[in-house]
């Protein structure tokens, strides 16, 4: 189960880190579940990169599917 807070992580491309932070999980018109998170791509040498994003759960979870420890 995704939970606000939480905290996923993937490599997207070579070193590219992207970290994702659950803002939401929420229901639309059509019942399917959203999740609403803060992505920070990391991108080296200190430099980063957020953007708010909303995935459908089944979405999310493909991504995301390690949660950070």
């Amino acid at each position: 189960m995704v939970a606000v807070g939480a905290v996923y992580r993937r490599v997207v491309a070579g070193n590219v880190i992207e970290t994702a932070r659950v803002l939401a999980v929420s229901a639309d018109k059509m019942d399917i579940p959203h999740v609403r998170f803060v992505a920070r791509n990391s991108l080296g040498e200190g430099t980063a990169a957020d953007e708010l994003r909303t995935l459908s759960l089944e979405a999310f979870l493909r991504l995301f599917g390690d949660r950070a420890h």
